[in-house]
């Protein structure tokens, strides 16, 4: 008989890891390089036991924060519907439009004549992205389109 944590993990597993990773994420427990690491070493794991290695020094869910919280649950939709890395890639984008619309605009002042707005070029592509991904609930990474195992051991056999 095969041992519990031994057995194959499956897709929506791997999920409520990072969803965990997410919430250890936000509550300040994890850096967001921390955080990175620990979602990459959970989708390249094949076992439960793999998975839950990443949780190894952080709190378990039903801790001391928990129960100090009331009992009524809170509704926020929005937020739960996107995950928490694509929350962090829609910041970025963000923050990079932002700061290209920003120097745009300084230039433009500088020059006293509104310049040719090459930022679309930035933000137009990446957000188109960003939302189709977002939409469709696509996520990175080739092995999802190409169906390849995402396995450091396939990389190793391949490259041979």
């Amino acid at each position: 008989m095969q041992d519990a944590d031994n057995i194959r993990i499956s897709d929506s597993e791997r999920e409520q890891v990072v969803g965990e990773l997410g919430r250890h994420l936000t509550a300040g427990r994890l850096t967001i390089g921390e955080f990175d690491q620990r979602v990459a070493q959970v989708y390249r794991s094949t076992t439960q036991q793999q998975a839950h290695e990443v949780l190894r020094d952080l709190p378990s869910a039903p801790s001391a924060v928990a129960t100090a919280r009331p009992a009524a649950p809170t509704i926020r939709p929005a937020r739960r519907l996107i995950p928490g890395h694509q929350r962090i890639e829609w910041l970025a984008w963000l923050a990079a439009g932002g700061i290209n619309i920003a120097i745009w605009g300084i230039v433009s002042l500088a020059t006293g004549v509104m310049i040719y707005p090459w930022p679309v070029w930035v933000i137009g592509p990446w957000g188109l992205v960003l939302l189709g991904r977002t939409l469709l609930g696509r996520e990175g990474g080739c092995s999802r389109i190409t169906g390849a195992p995402h396995d450091d051991r396939t990389r190793v056999a391949v490259s041979r």
